[in-house]
């Protein structure tokens, strides 16, 4: 079975993803289909979140996407 995911990314992003994208799995098609599958995979494996590091950011003034980008900041 098959399912259709959406996502709304930056053009600037999605020019990095899609160039990395052909770099890694070739100037093919279906070389972005490879690389999300794959990208979600590893995600999906990564293993455990750190919860308590979230603590106190709920009650910020930062947006969901700015908090988002300040916990990935940290895994970098």
């Amino acid at each position: 079975m098959v399912e259709v995911i959406k996502a709304e990314v930056s053009e600037a992003l999605a020019r990095k993803f899609r160039r990395k994208a052909m770099e890694i799995y070739g100037y093919k098609k279906g070389a972005m289909k490879t690389a999300l599958e794959d990208m979600m995979k590893r995600f999906a494996a990564s293993g455990s979140v750190d919860w308590r590091s979230l603590r106190g950011c709920i009650q910020s003034k930062s947006t969901s996407v700015e908090l988002q980008h300040r916990m990935w900041g940290k895994a970098d």
